[in-house]
């Protein structure tokens, strides 16, 4: 890691995240009416929530910037143990929310919390901390990795009783990213990666629906109107946009043909009105936020910045690639929002302050 003086406002992390929000209140004022009224009689009933929940992430932001990052490394076990507590309320009767037969959600009554969101944060906090604080461990199996892996495993294992195998996807991908950056032996990484798609193998298995969901993934034109009504709705509004698009408010798709058109499918409308171009616009803005967040890790002061930084980075920027990679086909559908863009209270919050602790340690170089 680089001492030397870097910016102390990353000015293009900050431009590359209001760009994506903007992108995201735009499509959300284009495909949320429909479905607002037809569900809960008000046209912009998802606008006036996102508008709610983007107000309380600014406070959020200023604290994110100002508490200094070094703070969450005193609290790296203990929050680590608090997130997982929040898992575990989702099976609480009257206090977990059971929807579309998984139980993901905190019922807060003024809205749904996702305690997967606030988890992320603190296993790269942990992971950050453990590989600060045993250097020298993380080259033994024993000592450094295993005990590592018996402590992520516990909130995965509850992920898949919820079930939310995207997530676990997307903690696994961060975490052995993670430890090879560490310089973990790359048999211990093979180790790790073979427990990984045995636990991911095992949760498919356990859950009829997602069977379903891979078959639909390797033949989505044998059933059109049945299971594989998704991925080929999705392939519609990609095709019918075109290059330029059909125009911002022009979508046909959004009028009830491709379900959750707002959220984790909002890409294809995406595409739909803004055509390749605005599609393209939205993978470089992505790769751009990663490569910002890159650059802030390889200056950081200490190792607990570096890998705090980059992990942060990394939840922002997987989730959203493999979003896209549902949308267009290329992976089977797993509920993962659009970071930034897709509507969602919780995953908002916890992006916004993912940038605003990235922007934290980039001042602090």
């Amino acid at each position: 890691m680089n001492k030397n003086k870097h910016q102390i406002w990353d000015w293009p992390l900050f431009i590359t995240t209001c760009l994506l929000i903007t992108i995201g209140t735009v499509m959300l004022f284009s495909t949320s009416p429909v479905v607002g009224y037809s569900t809960y009689n008000d046209s912009y009933f998802f606008i006036k929530r996102f508008f709610i929940f983007f107000l309380i992430g600014i406070p959020l932001f200023i604290a994110g910037y100002l508490i200094p990052y070094k703070h969450y490394q005193k609290f790296a076990f203990s929050g680590l143990l608090f997130s997982i507590l929040l898992l575990l309320l989702t099976f609480a009767p009257s206090i977990g929310r059971k929807i579309g037969g998984a139980s993901r959600w905190i019922n807060l009554y003024f809205f749904q919390l996702q305690p997967v969101e606030i988890c992320k944060f603190f296993i790269t906090v942990f992971l950050a901390a453990a590989f600060a604080n045993k250097k020298k461990q993380i080259q033994s199996f024993f000592k450094g990795i295993l005990p590592l892996l018996l402590i992520i495993s516990i909130p995965i294992l509850l992920l898949g009783l919820q079930p939310d195998l995207g997530n676990i996807v997307v903690i696994l991908i961060v975490t052995f990213s993670l430890l090879f950056l560490s310089k973990a032996k790359i048999k211990h990484l093979l180790i790790f990666a073979f427990i990984g798609i045995s636990l991911i193998s095992i949760n498919i298995f356990m859950h009829p629906y997602q069977i379903t969901r891979i078959q639909s993934f390797l033949t989505p034109w044998a059933d059109p109107l049945g299971k594989n009504y998704h991925t080929v709705q999705s392939f519609t509004a990609i095709g019918s946009g075109g290059i330029l698009g059909n125009g911002l408010g022009q979508s046909k798709l959004k009028y009830f043909y491709l379900p959750l058109h707002y959220s984790d499918f909002i890409y294809a409308i995406i595409c739909e009105e803004g055509g390749f171009i605005l599609a393209s616009i939205i993978l470089f803005l992505f790769t751009f936020l990663f490569f910002r967040g890159l650059k802030i890790a390889l200056f950081a002061k200490n190792t607990f910045a570096y890998f705090l930084a980059l992990g942060l980075s990394l939840f922002l920027v997987v989730q959203a690639f493999i979003n896209i990679g549902v949308v267009i086909g290329v992976l089977p559908t797993t509920g993962i929002p659009l970071t930034f863009i897709s509507y969602g209270g919780t995953s908002l919050l916890t992006s916004i302050f993912f940038i605003s602790v990235i922007l934290n340690i980039s001042k602090s170089q």
